[in-house]
């Protein structure tokens, strides 16, 4: 990768040199909020029946039925986000956890609406400039290889959309920055902060004529606040662009990151009665590099992409414990484990607006892995209890290939002023080539009247395995021989999605959303990664329901005053093939509140405030291998409710004769009031943080 870095580099030093000698300008918006409000067809157009929020609170409507919500550049620089779980701390019904300050570690971290704790598990998909961009052999989301530099907005989608997306539930789709408007600058970010915290970027970028570039340099890097619980990151990013003619261009993207997270010991010993487990691993090595080359046209009644794309990335466990339990010195007999996951394919989709009002979108994504995990000693001796004594074993997973046709139609009738309604439908095919193909159908219908709109949605979410379904049939020891036809008829698990959704605005003063939602899910697959062969590897009765009521509303009661709240209530309940039914689900709550205020005054000053409430919240993980049975999380894995309040105050200024503009510095304060609080049991998170920067741009 040494040579990528040299390159990354000498294109930062290239921009930034073409970039400063810039005359005095007015300041022109760049990237983040005004590219997904203005320029989103680079990545996929998708028509709204409302306005993109300068908050992640209230959804956005979709003319299928659908919503997504969007969380924008500023909205990040806002919360002063160092990884990606911080930038959706905002977002109604997503939460994440971690045992660190920043990093995250293996297994799941993300949750949407219930979702996301299975493991392994692809319940959650997160893509990067809508290719695929997670751990594609544990689909664990892997946000220590994404930069927040690089980011220019986030789309989640909370729910299952054929016609949006392919396999898995819900879908975090990042927005990668690039420039959308004529001009150029260069923006240096740095901010230092508790427990030797320390935060530098570098960005710089120009758009001139038919061409644009736009290169990032950042560097991350924190000691933790306990020991063994340091992280760093660091990342080189390129997006360039060229426009062929008024209706075609081409643009490519180029991200190279590598960084650790360390893993915390637990502050009690571990027992079987304080819900305490050792950690799976002491450190976490991550080095990724991702690319796209995409062709984009957009015509007055045609637009639409194709996409091809490659994802390498290298990830480590390291100090891996054995199934006994016992650790082994890093020098003298510590584990590696590595993954070497490979992701490739292609996309492409095209809506036609060929008739008044009437929408047809077709596509089709494909998609390939090719995925190794090796586990040795550090330093090559034999590991006791470690395939008999052996220092090295392996996994020879099969290549997969996913084929996912789509297509969708809506058409509106009346008027956006008036009653107006319109209805929708689309289907996506699954052609998999190990495992048993699937097809999926969503339907919606809108219907208002002026500046209120009432959703009904219906759509089929179909969870894949990831290969490590597979895991103890692929062994190189594995005592079982022609192990395919064993997984041969495994299916993927479904769900269905029921939603119905109410939204009104008052113009630009305020908005409201409430949004019903209830998910019932079959056909839980198993992993075979210990123990006997399973007899079946889908659950033939067991099942889980998932209820939840949505709220979420912005106000603006003066022009530089703003608000904005979403409060979540969910029941979930399991049901494993033993037919015994559980009411509670690892890292569902039962409540959840989220909120916070922007508000401008003395002219140059900006204060951000936010809070997040967790309450009836469990710990723990949906386990996919050993049997078919949900586990009951038990009072052992409640978890204390979780209040937390954050700042941030920013003075911003020009200074012409250097060709400063919006040019800020910054204070930030997390977990203000200093409440004691974990997300596992005894791994403590933080305590009041502070941290301090500045921000210069110069145009």
């Amino acid at each position: 990768m040494g040579n990528i870095v040299k390159i990354m580099i000498c294109l930062l030093a290239f921009v930034f040199a073409v970039s400063i000698p810039a005359p005095a300008q007015e300041p022109k918006k760049g990237h983040g909020e005004g590219k997904i409000k203005e320029e989103k067809a680079a990545l996929e157009e998708i028509t709204v029946t409302a306005q993109p929020h300068d908050n992640p609170a209230v959804p956005i409507d979709t003319q299928y039925g659908t919503q997504y919500n969007v969380v924008t550049e500023d909205q990040i620089k806002e919360q002063n986000s160092y990884d990606l779980p911080s930038a959706l701390r905002d977002v109604p019904g997503v939460m994440s956890q971690s045992r660190n300050m920043i990093g995250s570690q293996t297994s799941h971290s993300i949750y949407i609406r219930g979702r996301g704790a299975s493991h392994p598990g692809s319940d959650l998909v997160i893509e990067f400039d809508g290719a695929p961009r997670y751990g594609a052999l544990f689909g664990q989301a892997l946000a220590d290889g994404i930069p927040v530099t690089a980011i220019g907005g986030i789309e989640i989608f909370k729910s299952p959309q054929p016609a949006q997306f392919g396999s898995g539930y819900a879908l975090i789709n990042i927005l990668p920055k690039y420039l959308t408007k004529e001009g150029r600058e260069a923006v240096l970010n740095s901010s230092a902060g508790s427990y030797h915290t320390y935060n530098e970027s570098f960005s710089t970028g120009i758009r001139k004529g038919p061409f644009d570039i736009y290169a990032a340099q950042s560097w991350l890097q924190t000691q933790g606040d306990r020991a063994n619980s340091g992280t760093w990151q660091q990342s080189y990013y390129a997006n360039t662009g060229y426009r062929l003619t008024n209706e075609w261009n081409v643009r490519i993207l180029a991200n190279y990151v590598k960084g650790s997270t360390d893993a915390p010991m637990p502050n009690k010993i571990p027992s079987a009665t304080n819900g305490v487990s050792w950690p799976m691993a002491e450190s976490f090595d991550t080095e990724t590099f991702f690319g796209t080359f995409t062709v984009n046209h957009k015509y007055e009644h045609a637009t639409g992409y194709l996409k091809a794309y490659v994802n390498r990335t290298d990830f480590d466990l390291l100090q891996e414990l054995t199934g006994s339990g016992q650790r082994y010195a890093g020098g003298t007999g510590g584990l590696r484990s590595r993954q070497e996951i490979r992701l490739q394919g292609f996309r492409g989709r095209e809506t036609l607006n060929l008739w008044k009002n009437g929408e047809l979108r077709f596509g089709a994504d494909f998609d390939m892995t090719d995925v190794e995990n090796t586990e040795s000693t550090y330093n090559g001796n034999a590991a006791p209890g470690i395939n008999g004594g052996l220092c090295k074993r392996e996994w020879n997973f099969p290549n997969t290939r996913l084929f996912s046709p789509y297509a969708a139609i809506s058409q509106a009738f009346g008027r956006p002023e008036g009653f107006h309604i319109t209805p929708s439908a689309g289907g996506r095919y699954y052609d998999h080539n190990e495992f048993r193909s699937k097809s999926a159908g969503q339907a919606g219908v809108v219907a208002g009247y002026a500046n209120t709109d009432l959703r009904l949605n219906y759509s089929r979410g179909v969870n894949y395995p990831t290969p490590i379904a597979l895991m103890n049939f692929v062994n190189s020891a594995s005592p079982v021989p022609n192990p395919s036809q064993y997984w041969k008829d495994l299916k993927p698990e479904v769900v269905d999605h029921y939603e119905a959704g109410l939204t009104h605005a008052w113009s630009t003063t305020a908005t409201a959303s409430a949004t019903a939602f209830y998910d019932k899910g079959k056909d839980r697959f198993q992993a075979y990664m210990f123990g006997p062969v399973p007899v079946q590897f889908n659950d033939p009765i067991g099942d889980y329901e998932i209820r939840g009521l949505e709220l979420a509303g912005t106000a603006k009661p003066a022009k530089n005053l703003e608000f904005f709240a979403g409060t979540t209530w969910m029941q979930a309940k399991a049901t494993g093939s033993n037919g015994i039914e559980r009411d509670h689900m690892p890292y569902t709550p039962g409540f959840q509140l989220q909120a916070g205020a922007k508000w401008a005054f003395l002219r140059s000053f900006r204060l951000f405030a936010d809070m997040q409430h967790l309450a009836n919240l469990y710990q723990g993980t949906a386990s996919r291998a050993g049997t078919l049975n949900i586990s009951n999380p038990g009072s052992i894995n409640k978890l204390d409710d979780i209040t937390l309040f954050n700042a941030r105050l920013s003075y911003h200024f020009d200074y012409k004769p250097w060709h400063f503009s919006d040019s800020e510095v910054f204070l930030a304060v997390n977990n203000i009031f200093n409440q004691s609080y974990e997300y596992a049991k005894g791994y403590p998170m933080p305590g009041t943080t502070i941290f301090a920067g500045f921000i210069v741009k110069v145009q």
